[in-house]
């Protein structure tokens, strides 16, 4: 049983989950498994999300040189971040723009995601981006737009959109998609049974607040330990389904 029945109420003050460049479809190195991505890049994937950088870098770089696009946006992530190697944010946004001029859907959400958070913010091209990701199914550019959606930051408020977006993310298993729809649905109404469901899946994939706000309206659940999947590194599956989204128009139709 997942509490389907609880109702939430102040605890929902908690707010939604932003995406970082960092965030996985699902958890773990066995989350990497496009059907194109090469041994080598899955070796440096799986060692980033078991801490040993150094590995990672070498493994990713070396796939980047020979111009593959999953290569090329996971070190740019590195890049960014300053780990295993100086950060140079500059040369990080250079990968990303050569793994989306390959058509990554993964590049092209690393794109967007500079632009929606530039100083200052650059939302039109932050959209554009997110929508040519979105196209190639890209999880986390769903959720990405939702969230501006949702909060009418530089484009109309769209909340059934946003909740859309939400849902073709998680069916995807996206975690904080699962958790961002379900936070939305049981604001709106706390008893809202399909709220609570996501939210209690989110929670089972060790979403750390989706398993708190569970646990403090009486949830007996037991979940694993907490992960936050905005530090892991995953690859998108080649096979990911194109997604749909009204604000995209005609970049997605």
């Amino acid at each position: 049983m997942h509490g389907r029945a609880i109702e939430f109420r102040l605890a929902l003050r908690v707010g939604l989950v932003a995406i970082g460049f960092f965030s996985a479809v699902s958890f773990g190195p066995s989350a990497s498994s496009a059907e194109d991505a090469t041994p080598a890049v899955l070796q440096g994937v799986a060692a980033y999300n078991r801490g040993d950088f150094g590995f990672a870098f070498r493994a990713l770089s070396a796939e980047a040189a020979r111009g593959n696009a999953d290569a090329q946006v996971n070190l740019g992530y590195m890049f960014a971040r300053g780990q295993g190697t100086a950060r140079n944010s500059a040369y990080a946004l250079k990968l990303y723009e050569l793994s989306a001029d390959k058509g990554n859907g993964e590049g092209m959400n690393a794109v967007g995601f500079r632009a929606n958070f530039a100083n200052p913010p650059n939302i039109p091209l932050a959209v554009h981006w997110y929508c040519l990701a979105i196209a190639r199914g890209n999880p986390r550019a769903f959720n990405n737009l939702a969230l501006l959606l949702e909060a009418g930051n530089g484009v109309p408020r769209d909340v059934s959109e946003a909740r859309s977006l939400w849902l073709q993310s998680a069916q995807q298993g996206h975690v904080n998609a699962m958790y961002n729809l379900g936070h939305s649905l049981v604001s709106e109404q706390p008893s809202s049974a399909e709220g609570i469901s996501w939210l209690w899946q989110a929670a089972a994939a060790g979403h750390a607040i989706a398993q708190k706000l569970l646990r403090s309206a009486g949830d007996r659940s037991v979940f694993p330990a907490p992960v936050d999947e905005a530090l892991m590194m995953t690859i998108q599956p080649a096979s990911s389904p194109p997604g749909r989204a009204r604000i995209c128009g005609d970049l997605i139709s």
